[in-house]
């Protein structure tokens, strides 16, 4: 929770707080002593003062607070001291700095990666931020399941022996009352782990049901933004595995068995809709009305996952993602290394349709996976310079020849700098000398 939200026991009046400066954040607002404000919040230092300019303006007549996480005590003190004519009736903390993506899977909306990439002590303010926030994360979503973990992390990493000391600190030393719950059903391990140990997968084309949505349509909050017949508005699409069979059956379905599936879908509606059609007598119509909520919901149902295959269906095709796809994998799990080159270039010189970004991928995949590797295919006595280390100056050579020639046919594709950057910039922040394994 990022901002201060007040919402009053009324449609009457609704009151947004924003953590930036405090006079521009908090809003004239009408005294309106006979309404109750309930405020769910980050236990944030800039709300903990919004909160407390609210009390002082004495805008409602009782408050119920409600924090996201643990709530300091200098925080209750401070809101204590505010609370002037005595209206504060609750102060609870509602563990939920975090978003419960479905049963397995959950995230904490951090919007700052890039200060993990470059995190080195001592550090940034925004940096030292971005740690604490994740802390808080997971230090909410421990106290939600009530389990207090042996923590373990990357001993290569920095940034993630920063977090697990943290949390550690937390549970066991700050808040260890808090955290002691007294459950034997079995050790629960919380693993802090580097994702720049593994650079690549990032950069490969995901086919399954969800990772597709998600990389080329966009999830947010379990919710996707499909163009609407208009080519200028948009409606949203709610997909969610625990309300919906089909997605929690084929989320992790290739692009070919979830084709298959949705026609299955469909097929089984139809046969249903025919059902429904044969209205002949007294009994057919009281069937009809008693399944038609279900019938209605398997309509949308089907509407819906119908609508998201079309898109990515679409996606696909036009910026010729197969083929891309195949590429990344000769990359990525080949060894041929000329043989790489030429089909990358033959992709960025020909493929008008593949999109820049995806050019881009394929540049950066080539630059780790041939980081250090010489002209493995041409034997050292065939090799020209006769030697080792004649043969080591002409790989190093072809090396430097094969990436300079792609980032000149990315920014031939008009590329931006800043990105053609990234294939250099890559292997200082994610090559084999910072990762392990």
């Amino acid at each position: 929770v990022c901002v201060c939200v007040c919402v009053c026991v009324s449609v009457q009046s609704v009151v947004l707080c924003g953590p930036t400066s405090r006079a521009a954040s908090l809003p004239r607002v009408c005294k309106s002593l006979f309404l109750q404000a309930v405020v769910f919040v980050r236990p944030s230092q800039e709300n903990i003062a919004l909160l407390c300019d609210l009390l002082k303006a004495n805008a409602y007549g009782e408050y119920y607070f409600s924090f996201s996480n643990i709530l300091k005590e200098t925080h209750l003190q401070t809101l204590a001291e505010a609370d002037e004519h005595q209206v504060v009736r609750q102060v609870q903390e509602v563990y939920a700095s975090f978003l419960a993506v479905d049963p397995f899977l959950f995230t904490l909306g951090t919007s700052n990666n890039h200060d993990y990439l470059s995190w080195k002590p001592p550090s940034t303010h925004s940096q030292l931020n971005a740690v604490d926030g994740v802390v808080e994360g997971l230090a909410a979503f421990l106290l939600s399941v009530k389990r207090r973990p042996v923590i373990r992390h990357q001993r290569s990493s920095e940034i993630s022996r920063r977090v697990a000391e943290d949390v550690w600190r937390l549970a066991y030393e700050q808040e260890s009352g808090l955290f002691d719950f007294r459950r034997s059903d079995g050790t629960l391990q919380l693993l802090v782990l580097d994702r720049m140990d593994d650079p690549v997968t990032p950069l490969l084309s995901q086919w399954t049901y969800q990772a597709m949505l998600h990389e080329l349509v966009g999830i947010k909050n379990n919710r996707v933004n499909l163009p609407d017949s208009s080519p200028k508005e948009t409606h949203d699409i709610v997909i969610s595995s625990s309300d919906d069979g089909f997605f929690k059956d084929n989320m992790y379905s290739n692009y070919g068995d979830l084709g298959i599936n949705i026609k299955k879908l469909v097929d089984n509606f139809q046969a249903v809709s025919k059902m429904n059609k044969q209205i002949d007598s007294i009994e057919d119509m009281q069937r009809f009305l008693d399944s038609f909520p279900g019938f209605r919901q398997q309509s949308g149902n089907v509407s819906k996952h119908v609508s998201l295959m079309s898109e990515l269906s679409r996606i696909i095709g036009e910026a010729s993602l197969m083929t891309v796809s195949q590429v990344q994998q000769d990359v990525a799990c080949g060894s041929d290394r000329m043989y790489a080159y030429n089909s990358i270039m033959q992709q960025l010189s020909t493929n008008s349709q593949a999109k820049s970004s995806e050019c881009l991928k394929l540049v950066l995949l080539f630059a780790l996976r041939y980081e250090k590797e010489g002209t493995r295919q041409v034997p050292l006595s065939k090799h020209p310079y006769g030697s080792s280390e004649g043969a080591e100056k002409l790989a190093t050579f072809m090396k430097f020849f094969q990436v300079d020639e792609m980032v000149a046919a990315l920014a031939h594709r008009n590329v931006e700098d800043a990105h053609l950057t990234l294939v250099k910039e890559i292997v200082r922040w994610a090559g084999q000398e910072r990762r392990t394994g």
